[in-house]
């Protein structure tokens, strides 16, 4: 019999296996017993959420529910994380940190609420995919700019400015062709998805 969360359970499996984590050290780690994370995997038992929560986690993975809409820009984003994860630099993810950490200390003082919204949410991004050698210098010269003007001292015109430079980076890293031959989903993330 196939059940509902057979996909997720594969793909619990995939990873656990990729991990080279035995189902014994599963168990220890998400608290559920080795039978039971057995039964799961083989699929002769449906698990509940909260068993399918406990093996992700353990895994350090996230289940979450997003906005049906959204799914190609976030396959698209996983697929190109999960291809290119080894790319991704300790430079990068400090660079990354450290502007969050400005952002977080700054940046209700800085620019307005919308241009912090775009700075956050591209940065959560960028701490995932990886950058082009340029990418990372325009990355690196927007964290100096940052740095060196006092939240109070910067005008909302260069916040804004600075905010959509980190977007652009974001986009050019999600858009990225990984292969020319396979064509990419076409979506829109303000709009509407009725028709």
């Amino acid at each position: 019999m196939a059940y509902k969360t057979e996909h997720i359970t594969q793909q619990l499996r995939a990873a656990r296996e990729g991990q080279k984590v035995s189902q014994r050290e599963l168990s220890a780690r998400s608290g559920l017993t080795q039978s039971h994370i057995s039964q799961i995997e083989r699929g002769t038992m449906e698990p509940g959420l909260g068993s399918l929560v406990d093996v992700a986690r353990a895994l350090d993975l996230e289940i979450v529910l997003a906005p049906k809409k959204l799914m190609p820009a976030i396959r698209n984003i996983l697929d190109s994380s999960s291809t290119s994860n080894d790319v991704l630099t300790s430079d990068q993810r400090k660079l990354v940190a450290r502007l969050e950490r400005w952002l977080a200390q700054f940046g209700d003082g800085a620019g307005t609420r919308a241009d912090a919204d775009i700075f956050k949410d591209s940065l959560a991004l960028l701490r995932h995919l990886p950058l082009t050698p340029d990418e990372l210098d325009m990355l690196k010269r927007a964290a100096e700019r940052l740095e060196t003007s006092r939240a109070d001292k910067m005008s909302r015109q260069e916040m804004g400015a600075i905010a959509r430079e980190i977007r652009q980076l974001r986009n050019a890293a999600v858009h990225r062709d990984r292969d020319d031959a396979v064509p990419r989903s076409a979506y829109a993330l303000d709009e509407d998805d009725d028709a």
